[in-house]
């Protein structure tokens, strides 16, 4: 394998790399191309100069990226050159840190050989940083490739994502390393190390699975989650918003047929401001009364702030004492929901969606004594924004989604895919309420208990059981997150200071 690969160029290496890391991704079924896809690009970059190297990983990154998130130019909330350009601004700018990860690669490894055995820590470090501010994207985490993998993932318990992403590089580099160094005596060492690293996490996750203790039955939630399957701009239309509230109103009527303890409607369910429209909220607490079941409801909302009304993408409890908590969206799709480029490129407001505001309180629902968590469709690609509903005392989470803009792209399989992460983390069940599809209930081993595809109309049941007991991840948060700092900060002062002697 290698002696071809040493005939391919750089670029060539870039490009091979970055198809195969994004070819991994959901929903093709290849991620086990995860495990040998960074290794054309640690051969491209092992002897390069720094600025050299960046470059190669930028290519890499961009192909990447450009595989991995091509559904965003099946968007219909614009035209094709809009959404293909967004496309490719997303691929551009999440190639940057692939860039600056290849730099600082190259420059410790000339400085101090050490360069692979930071890799791992150095990946998450700049994995991590993909997330943060109000353009962060973790929805490329080398984590959402193992999805397909039960046993892998189940190490999200202790590690979160980021112990995931750090196991396939050191794969990666340990596959590398077989492939390339001289066979010595200590190559019996290398082979033992790669097949504990490879294998101990496949036997501990099919462990895990065998062993986990099964919840109390007596606290059971029933729910039921429905589906509309009404098209994102079909729900706006004047002439269809009274055939969008009266679909809605008779999947709910279905739904309370097997009286569960709360239903669920997906995100941005009605075409209206549902908590501020007395009309419409009026015929859903009469619904409400007579069934005596609550709805948990994905709607736009606006307050007033400084005097000024600002909107917002939120998700309401109506219930049956007619009060009405709400949880209003804190991370904001770019682009989508506001635009951090409104002043400097007046026309990218041609994509913006919606001009909202982000929530700032941590809203904790309540159904039958039971505490739960709602957040709202890009938000589930955030285990930190989960975590801090968590801290607040949530036992289940349900997450309202509108995949609708991307039709039967790959975006709907990568999200739900997303969301059996946050399952697995936390070990609790996460329930998914899509307008169009992917709608779901998964339980606390990250297994699909029911679910229903795009395209469908319909509801799903099933029992839920809360979960009231803290995982590892759950009480520590992104722990290898600062070691991996802290190790890559070392590295790089140490190559720092041999440069200076």
């Amino acid at each position: 394998m290698i002696k071809h690969l040493e005939k391919l160029k750089s670029w060539q290496l870039a490009i091979l790399s970055g198809f195969l890391i994004g070819a991994s991704f959901p929903p093709f079924k290849l991620g086990f191309l995860a495990w040998i896809g960074l290794i054309p690009f640690i051969r491209a970059v092992f002897r390069l100069t720094p600025w050299k190297a960046a470059g190669v990983g930028y290519l890499t990154g961009f192909v990447t990226n450009v595989l991995a998130l091509h559904w965003l130019s099946f968007n219909i909330g614009a035209s094709f050159p809009v959404v293909f350009t967004a496309m490719m601004a997303a691929a551009i700018y999440l190639a940057i840190f692939w860039a600056i990860f290849s730099f600082l690669f190259s420059w410790i490894h000339l400085q101090s050989g050490a360069g692979l055995v930071l890799m791992p820590f150095l990946w998450v470090t700049l994995e991590y940083g993909m997330s943060l501010g109000p353009m962060g994207f973790p929805w490329v985490s080398l984590a959402t490739t193992q999805t397909d993998y039960l046993p892998v993932i189940q190490m999200a318990e202790w590690t979160g994502i980021y112990g995931i992403s750090f196991w396939l590089v050191t794969v990666n580099v340990i596959l590398y390393g077989l492939l390339t160094f001289p066979r010595t005596a200590w190559m019996p060492r290398v082979v033992r190390t790669a097949i504990v690293v490879i294998v101990i996490v496949w036997l501990t996750g099919y462990g895990r699975l065998v062993i986990l203790p099964e919840t109390d039955e007596t606290k059971r939630v029933d729910v039921a989650v429905v589906q509309p399957n009404v098209g994102p701009h079909e729900k706006w239309q004047p002439d269809k918003r009274d055939w969008v509230f009266d679909r809605l109103d008779s999947l709910y009527m279905v739904a309370a047929e097997s009286e569960p303890d709360l239903i669920i409607w997906p995100e941005a369910a009605t075409p209206a401001f549902i908590t501020k429209n007395f009309r419409r909220l009026y015929q859903l607490k009469q619904r409400i009364r007579q069934t005596g079941i609550p709805l948990l409801t994905g709607t736009v909302d606006w307050s007033s702030v400084k005097g000024r009304r600002a909107y917002h993408n939120s998700a309401a409890l109506i219930r049956e004492d007619g009060s009405i908590p709400v949880y209003h969206k804190q991370q904001l799709v770019p682009l989508a929901e506001f635009n951090p480029f409104a002043r400097q490129l007046p026309a990218s407001e041609e994509l913006n969606l919606g001009h909202y505001t982000k929530g700032t309180e941590e809203t904790i629902f309540q159904v039958n004594e039971v505490s739960f968590a709602s957040i709202i469709c890009f938000e589930s690609v955030f285990p930190t924004i989960v975590n801090g509903l968590n801290r607040r005392g949530a036992q289940f989470l349900v997450i309202v989604v509108n995949d609708g803009w991307y039709g039967t792209s790959a975006e709907p399989y990568q999200h739900e895919a997303i969301a059996r992460l946050r399952a697995i983390e936390n070990r609790y069940p996460v329930v998914r309420s899509a307008n169009t599809g992917i709608s779901a209930v998964i339980d606390r081993r990250g297994r699909e208990v029911k679910s229903m595809g795009i395209g469908e109309t319909g509801v799903i049941t099933a029992s839920i059981m809360p979960v009231k007991e803290h995982t590892f991840y759950r009480r520590h948060g992104n722990w290898i997150l600062p070691w991996s700092l802290l190790f890559s900060v070392v590295m790089v002062g140490v190559g720092w200071k041999r440069t200076r002697e």
